[in-house]
């Protein structure tokens, strides 16, 4: 099969299986009530994508060969998903079209300081099948790691994680948005990525602050070897196995939009592990990716070029 990278071989570096939207963008001094009318500035269509089209196309610009599997509507949004996927360089011949569904829309809510809210539209991955990323991965067997998320419905995500292992796949997850139900044991996930809320939420416990206890405790509950937690402006940190490990955030002055940092810290992390560094240097250099991607509006244009990120580490870092 001939794929829409151009290449006849199916072996990624990376395959990500999760969802495709477009963003709207609102600027706002507070976060409304319920009840309030609230009057918000430059409300505008940006290059911003769902979590999906987020880390492809900052795989795909990073020079990683990669393949997106989702599923978009017959409609422009859908249109302009494979349009960033094609000009990153990203495979997307499983980006499978339909006109059962509309292509999901976003609207971003950002603060005075760069803080976000984001209400997530009806995703168009709710008419993907379990089928259809089955023979995805089976087309592209050989390929190296699977990442995959939960704006796809956590039953194919698992089920497309499961088969990625079984394929001889290096797996992640970033379990977001967290499901109601019980995802069970993830013994197959070999790195799962959360925030600090994600992780005080999965083990029913606000009052832990400690990022190793926390993950300690996600670890223990579903049975995954590395977690990588991200801290906000605290940096992050990962348990790995047996060894803790910490890395600080790397501060700038001009920070435009935090939207699609963390998809971009874990597609750079992801990154550095198919290139062979160990995963703390692999989290410092994330890190430094993620401080780029901040003073840039939307999370497309963010995601720079291995050339321009580099040029960036070597000016402020």
């Amino acid at each position: 099969m001939k794929r829409k990278d151009g290449n006849e071989d199916g072996k990624k570096d990376v395959i990500v299986l999760n969802s495709h939207g477009v963003g709207q963008y609102a600027y706002t001094d507070h976060m409304p009530k319920w009840g309030e009318t609230l009057s918000v500035k430059k409300w505008h269509v940006a290059e911003d994508g769902g979590k999906g089209t987020n880390v492809a196309v900052a795989l795909g610009r990073l020079g990683l060969k990669t393949a997106y599997i989702g599923k978009v509507g017959n409609d422009p949004w859908g249109d302009l998903g494979e349009k960033w996927l094609e000009d990153a360089g990203v495979d997307h011949t499983f980006m499978y079209r339909t006109d059962e569904v509309s292509t999901g829309t976003g609207l971003i809510l950002l603060g005075p300081d760069g803080q976000n809210a984001v209400i997530d539209g009806d995703s168009s991955s709710v008419a993907l099948k379990e089928e259809e990323v089955i023979q995805a991965l089976d087309e592209m067997k050989g390929s190296q790691y699977f990442v995959t998320g939960f704006e796809v419905p956590m039953k194919i995500a698992l089920s497309g994680a499961k088969h990625a292992k079984e394929l001889g796949m290096i797996t992640a997850l970033n379990p977001s948005p967290l499901p109601e139900e019980d995802m069970g044991r993830l013994d197959y996930v070999d790195y799962l990525f959360i925030n600090e809320v994600e992780a005080k939420y999965i083990c029913q416990d606000d009052d832990e602050k400690d990022p190793k206890e926390l993950m300690n405790k996600v670890r223990e509950k579903y049975g995954v070897q590395n977690v990588i937690m991200t801290l906000g402006g605290d940096g992050s940190a990962a348990l790995c196995k047996d060894e803790y490990m910490e890395v600080a955030s790397v501060k700038v002055e001009n920070v435009v939009n935090t939207a699609g940092a963390g998809d971009g810290f874990m597609a750079a992390v992801i990154a550095n592990l198919v290139w062979g560094k160990e995963l703390k240097e692999a989290m410092e250099w994330a890190s430094k990716y993620a401080a780029l991607s901040v003073t840039i509006d939307g999370t497309i244009p963010a995601y720079r070029p291995l050339e321009e990120v580099e040029a960036f580490i070597s000016r402020c870092c």
